[in-house]
């Protein structure tokens, strides 16, 4: 009977032992940010452009809707989320408003994108695009601040620092530390559950 107890409540360590090593996942519930002309940054296109961003990178998507964006030829839009910080920026993807400039565009995000984003900005790239990073041709986007984001020291959440003689420079260091993350899991929870077949047995034994 001890033997069992005690088999229990160490298989109840090891579950906590797993469970505490799986980082914090932040940013689940999908941010609604606010899309327009900013001030000091936006430098192209109609200043009463306007739309949404649907944000959730515990999911993966990032939804663009919006109204004003005139049709160009020969050019598309692109969306990019940026570290206003260090100027590191991802593309989301680039598409066409319709006949009525609205756009609805869903981009599904590459795995673990966080690089502490604290701003969208929609450009205006020339089609085909071979470059890497945004076109100094700014036109609508949001600030905003992700749950668990903590800014750099006297920076306010979501402050652009972006210069308008350009965008983002440069594409950040997408390395995925996720499988480092569950192998240290899988090795926790073995070591854990071989502790606790141990701990059985001896008293098991003593018991006996």
């Amino acid at each position: 009977m001890i033997a069992r107890i005690a088999l229990a409540a160490a298989l109840v360590l090891s579950a906590f032992a797993f469970s505490a090593a799986q980082p914090a996942r932040a940013n689940g519930i999908p941010l609604l940010i606010k899309l327009e002309y900013l001030n000091g940054l936006s430098n192209w296109g109609p200043t009463d452009a306007s739309g949404t961003l649907e944000l959730a990178l515990g999911e993966g998507y990032a939804k663009v809707n919006a109204i004003g964006l005139p049709k160009t030829a020969g050019q598309r839009y692109q969306g990019w989320l940026v570290n206003s910080q260090s100027n590191d920026a991802i593309s989301i993807g680039t598409f066409n408003p319709g006949s009525d400039s609205s756009v609805a565009y869903r981009s599904v995000l590459p795995p673990t994108v966080n690089f502490g984003f604290d701003l969208f900005i929609i450009t205006v790239e020339p089609d085909p695009d071979d470059a890497p990073q945004p076109t100094a041709r700014r036109s609508i986007g949001g600030r905003f601040s992700l749950v668990g984001q903590r800014p750099a020291d006297g920076v306010q959440p979501g402050e652009a620092q972006l210069t308008s003689g350009g965008g983002p420079r440069q594409l950040p260091n997408t390395g995925d530390n996720t499988l480092q993350g569950d192998l240290l899991r899988v090795g926790i929870l073995l070591a854990a559950s071989g502790a606790a077949i141990l701990v059985g047995t001896r008293l098991g034994r003593r018991t006996a």
